[in-house]
């Protein structure tokens, strides 16, 4: 006994120490870079934890998600880059995971998986986020390699409370409910209600309601501002998420385990089961349900690819077994080990290729020019004498005002729309996006009425290097 934990322990030493090292690039990058992935839900997910301490239902609100407030709470008190820091760590947990998990499968050099979550071009970008997605895929990771490992209870209990980090979790939690009847493993069953329970007891303090989670849902069936789309949408976009050279071994993997499922013998090894349902299987019925919801146009989808990253610890093992796949077409140990290696190099010298969906560092790493805009915007308003109201609908404004966006200082531009009273005084930070396409609050609204006056506007080119397309707008106005 021992003699096995040395030798998992020198198994482990190697894809230890890449892990370390990913994971001190992750922060130093997160020391340095200036993009926060998107100015919208990413800055939005982080206030709402930086001012939960203030405003307390923040830690139980439906869209905010109760788990990924609770976790970022204590670091957001450091800034965006505090969460950028835990976002670090949740995706070495999730590589890890990942590994753990391919080495029990025995999939080929398993420290790869650690290697394939990191050269995921998108899965690496969103870590320098607030976004709900690195967490989410440490927590399903962590379920799925509980169960390949033999702790499928353990896992379940973990699994109950991924849909308080996204609501897809109740999805998943389905897919884990199937596992474990297939596998005859009953008494994990009830675990998977643990984390809906614990939060149906919180709930009764805040909503006086234990089914608060559907009661209270954030995403009605239909939201006409968020639109639909063609059904192939995500699986097109799927390259931007893990790069080509992943793609295609992920569907060389999916014809892989297609073939061993047709093999009687095959399908008795050990996993085959979980690996089946619980990687595969909930990377269809995840990809499967954000398909519906976009082709259907409900549950306020909006297409947005960056939700792939939640899988992407599983498409991982996926890849692994393309990649085992490509090797097996040598008899030669030296040419399979040929072939894994020049995998991993095409799949790392793809994030530095140029392609679109690779490493763009003014897409992906400087400040995107609505955040640049808005701090001219503010810092103009800041020689003006203070307000005593603040009116905003883009989430960032609220960051160089330095004002909870939940607190009496601060109102929603949708108050304008719904002819709600604002005090005389009130500064609106008007744009062209959130204020529009959210909020319903037009430029014309403002201009074309006697009770706001506009005090100042700015432009800019939404790329920069490319000052022929779109512009950034934003407008200052004071209320009368």
């Amino acid at each position: 006994m021992f003699s096995d934990s040395v030798r998992v322990a020198a198994e482990n030493r190697r894809p230890f120490w890449l892990l370390l090292g990913l994971l001190v690039l992750s922060l130093v990058v997160a020391s340095l870079t200036q993009g926060t992935y998107d100015s919208g839900d990413s800055i939005n997910h982080y206030l709402y934890a930086r001012y939960a301490f203030e405003t307390p239902h923040n830690f139980l609100d439906s869209w905010s998600k109760p788990l990924v407030v609770q976790l970022m709470a204590v670091p957001a008190q450091l800034g965006l880059r505090g969460v950028m820091a835990l976002q670090c760590l949740l995706v070495a947990a999730a590589a890890w995971l990942a590994y753990l998990a391919a080495r029990r499968l025995a999939l080929p050099w398993p420290w790869l998986a650690i290697l394939f979550c990191y050269a995921s071009p998108d899965y690496f970008r969103i870590q320098f986020s607030g976004l709900t997605e690195p967490l989410f895929s440490t927590i399903l990771m962590a379920a799925v390699a509980l169960a390949i490992l033999g702790r499928a209870s353990w896992g379940a209990v973990v699994l109950s409370f991924l849909p308080f980090a996204r609501s897809e979790g109740y999805l998943l939690i389905g897919v884990y409910g199937l596992y474990l009847l297939l596998s005859r493993q009953w008494r994990a069953l009830p675990w998977l209600g643990l984390g809906f329970v614990v939060y149906g007891i919180a709930g009764i303090f805040e909503y006086h309601d234990f089914f608060w989670a559907f009661t209270h849902n954030a995403y009605p069936l239909r939201n006409p501002n968020y639109g639909s789309g063609t059904p192939w949408h995500f699986i097109i976009s799927l390259p931007n998420t893990v790069g080509w050279v992943l793609y295609v071994l992920f569907w060389l993997g999916g014809l892989r385990m297609i073939w061993e499922w047709m093999q009687p013998r095959l399908r008795q090894r050990e996993g085959f089961l979980a690996e089946l349902l619980l990687v595969y299987g909930s990377i269809v019925v995840f990809i499967g349900a954000h398909t519906l919801f976009w082709a259907l146009g409900i549950f306020a989808s909006f297409g947005l690819t960056r939700v792939l990253c939640g899988v992407v610890p599983l498409i991982a093992l996926v890849a692994l077994r393309g990649l085992l796949l490509v090797s097996q077409l040598s008899q030669s140990e030296v040419v399979r080990r040929r072939i894994r290696v020049g995998v991993a190099v095409a799949v790392v010298g793809f994030l530095f290729c140029g392609a679109r969906a690779a490493f763009r560092w003014q897409r992906d790493f400087a400040r995107a020019s609505d955040q640049i805009l808005a701090d001219e915007a503010v810092r103009w308003a800041s020689k003006q004498p203070p307000a005593p109201h603040y009116a905003s609908a883009h989430p960032y404004f609220v960051i160089p005002l330095n004002i909870n966006p939940f607190g009496a200082k601060h109102s929603y531009i949708q108050a304008i729309r719904d002819h709600q009273p604002l005090p005389a005084g009130t500064l609106i930070f008007w744009d062209e996006w959130y204020a529009v396409v959210e909020m319903g609050v037009p430029l014309d609204s403002l201009r074309g009425n006697p009770a706001y006056q506009q005090l100042w506007y700015g432009s800019m080119p939404r790329v920069r290097h490319k000052p022929s397309t779109d512009s950034v707008r934003m407008a200052v106005f004071r209320k009368l």
